[in-house]
Parts: C-alpha cells; structure tokens; sequence
C-alpha cells in the first residue's frame, strides 16, 4: 500500500524533502490519476451517482496523512507552557472513515507525519521550526505516555527489521554535514545498530517501497553496502577514481547505478551484495536521477528531459524533450507536457521513445499506485476517474465540488481538503 501526505498548513522554515520520482509498481509518494466524464471534452459518460463524502472535521492550519489503510488529522495544538505545545492525532479507517483513536502528543516543534508500524504502535516525526532538527516519538494510542523517543529522521521500518534513522536524512548527500544511520528496536526505542557516514561521503537507502533493505555508502574510491536489518557490511567494492559529489548514486529494484566521469558508470545487482553485472565507459553527467522503467531504465536529463537507457548496455534508446514529470505504466512512459498552453499528459512508446497519444486538460494526482488516475477542473468541481493506458479511454468516479487541489486517492477512497478546511472522503466503491 503506498504512502502519501497532504500538508493542510505550513511549518516555518521546515527543510523539503524532494521525493524520487514515481515508479510503477514501488507505490510512490506521487502516482499518476485521471478522469474524463462525457459532458466534458474527451465523449466520455457523466459519472455514477454516488454517496455525498464523509467530512472530517480539520484546522485550516493543521495536517492530513493517509498511511496505508488509515487517515489521520492533526491539530495545529495548544501551548502547553515554554516552547511546547500539546496537538491532538485523530485516526480514522478506510473506506469507512471509522474513528479509531485520538491521540494526544507533546511537542517542542510540529508533528509532520505519522506513520503506523503495527496495530498497537504509532510513530510520529517532529521537526523543529528553525532547522532540519527532527524527532521520532513511539506512542500506544491510549496509552498517555510516549513508549520511547529518538532524534532523526526515519527512513522505513526494515523487513522484518528495525526502524531505520538519519540523524538527518534530508542532508544525507550533503558532503559538509557527517550523518549518522541507526537501526532501532521497535519495540523498546533501543539503537540496535549504526553506520557513520563521514565527511565527504555520499549515503543513500533503496527506500522507495518504505521498506529500506539497504544502505549504501559511497567513499573515496570504495562502495559499501549495509544490511538495514543488522546494520551489518553485506559487501564492499573498490573503485578507484571514484570521487563523491561528482558521482550519481542510483537505487533501483534490486540494483544500484552508480557512475562518474572519472569510472564510466557500473550497474550493481544487490539481492547478493554488489555484483556488477554491466559497465560502460560513458558517465551520467546530463542526468539528475533514474528509476525503473520496465526493461529499461528512466533518467531525467539536466534540461528537464527524460530518456531511456538499455538496462544491458547502459546506452540511450530514446530521449523525450519536455517531460517534467513522468511514470511507467503497463508498457507506457507517461508524462506531463510543460510545453502545452493547458494540462497534458503525453503517452510514449517506451521501445522509440515516439509519441502515443496525449490527454488534454487532463492533470495528475496522488494515487495508491495500482491504477492510472487523472482529475479536470471544470464548472467548480474537479472530476476524477481512471485511466485505460491502452486505449487512453477514462472511466469516470466521482465530481467532486467545493474542494481545492490538494486531494488524493487511496484504498477505494477519495480524499481531499475542502475550501472549508474540512477533509472530504468519498468511496468509490
């Protein structure tokens, strides 16, 4: 199930964190959604009638979080005497909107997310308002005491592992700030394992899923792999002339990329440590980042382009100028159009990389990552339904009124901010 947050207010001065781009299948932050409804361009049928949303009460400065199967809002607090304040977690079950708990938290900046590990366990990310300062509290809803604290950032929770820590993930590229990685017990707060990341150094974890099997530590002239589970080194790999902040350290599914313009780039299979399975000569200068992409793999150029590049020879097959945004979708490359005087999302061969079709007016939204979501704004309301990659054909859901942009699709279930500040829930289903 993916994991997806909406901000209903602002935290000053709160560090951004830049998500990787979405891949099919890995349940990104960000995933595809859209609708096209026979009243409005595209011949597609009015939408089923359906049930009128469930509200939930929310502050127009406060947050929602859709983890997995559950909704939470969070008030904006009370002050509770010096820096503290006291902010109140509602959780709710979906699709039914079922209350499940109330939890109240003592804090010194603002709870920024919340995330469920198992039944009868919470955790809660606080960060300060003046700096990337964050702090993780375990808490037992119920229970009015927190179970255990720690300073960091969490990553995931590990297979069958630990929770996985950054003292500040957020600068874990950064090669001036040194980062210290942890392992903690779930269950008692205790650090079970930790990896120092030096000055100078480059970390990464493979933690698109949520669920961090590895992390990678990329030295002068080394490459090392650790297992989240134990924190224990599964694999070091030399290469020499490698030299981090002029190297691109790729995570993908069961692979690493890594590449510079002083080694070529090398792809890493990690089920089984570092294996190398392909080089090339040729560096990754021209591009930001990559993800999976089918048989190949996706790499967003410098200038806003994305290309294709052969998983077995690491050469580019095709490039695609303009696309600002971009997924894999049963055999697709979808993309918005920048270019376009409206929204448009772009459908691309993924073998030439030619274009396959386009929707107008149509934009993205968040989805669960199973299904091809699209919205339109159109007369006040904003429509939403599925979308047939094939054939570009849409199925429509549900319109949507009295609602703003912030809105998401997750386990049969719509949820948006209403213009009112209270959260919408329709099913769909």
């Amino acid at each position: 199930m993916s994991e997806a947050m909406i901000d209903l207010g602002v935290v000053r001065d709160e560090p951004v964190a830049i998500p990787p781009p979405p891949r099919r299948g890995l349940r990104p932050l960000l995933v595809v959604a859209a609708v096209v409804l026979a009243a409005l361009p595209g011949g597609a049928a009015p939408p089923p009638e359906t049930a009128p949303p469930v509200i939930v009460p929310a502050a127009i400065d406060g947050r929602m979080m859709v983890r997995e199967d559950k909704l939470f809002v969070v008030d904006p607090g009370r002050p509770v005497g010096g820096p503290g304040k006291r902010q109140m977690i509602r959780a709710y079950a979906l699709p039914d909107v079922r209350p499940l708990f109330e939890q109240a938290v003592t804090v010194t900046g603002e709870v920024v997310d919340v995330r469920p590990v198992a039944d009868d366990l919470v955790l809660v990310e606080e960060r300060g308002y003046t700096g990337a300062a964050a702090r993780i509290i375990a808490v037992r809803p119920g229970a009015a005491e927190p179970l255990w604290k720690q300073d960091g950032v969490l990553i995931g929770v590990a297979p069958g592992g630990p929770a996985v820590f950054g003292s500040d993930a957020y600068l874990g590229d950064d090669l001036e700030t040194p980062v210290e990685w942890r392992g903690v017990d779930l269950a008692t707060g205790t650090t079970r394992w930790t990896v120092r990341k030096a000055r100078g150094e480059q970390a990464v974890t493979d933690s698109y899923s949520g669920e961090p099997r590895w992390l990678f530590v990329l030295g002068a002239g080394r490459l090392t792999a650790y297992d989240t589970r134990d924190g224990r080194k599964a694999a070091e790999v030399a290469q020499p002339g490698l030299r981090p902040g002029a190297s691109a350290l790729w995570p993908l599914e069961g692979q690493l990329l890594v590449g510079s313009d002083a080694t070529g780039t090398t792809l890493f299979d990690t089920a089984s440590g570092l294996v190398p399975v392909v080089h090339a000569d040729r560096d990754l200068d021209d591009y930001v980042t990559g993800y999976d992409c089918g048989d190949l793999i996706c790499a967003y150029a410098t200038g806003g382009g994305l290309t294709g590049l052969d998983r077995r020879t690491l050469a580019p097959v095709w490039s695609v100028k303009d696309a600002a945004y971009s997924m894999w979708v049963d055999g697709y490359v979808f993309a918005t159009d920048p270019t376009a005087t409206g929204p448009r999302i772009r459908r691309s061969d993924p073998v030439t990389g030619r274009a396959a079709g386009q929707l107008d007016g149509w934009q993205l939204t968040i989805g669960d990552g199973e299904t091809f979501y699209v919205r339109r704004r159109e007369d006040g309301r904003v429509w939403f339904g599925v979308l047939d990659p094939g054939r570009l054909r849409v199925r429509p859901l549900v319109a949507a009124e009295g609602v703003t942009d912030e809105c998401l699709i997750e386990d049969d279930s719509l949820i948006c901010r209403k213009i009112d500040a209270g959260v919408g829930v329709w099913r769909l289903r």
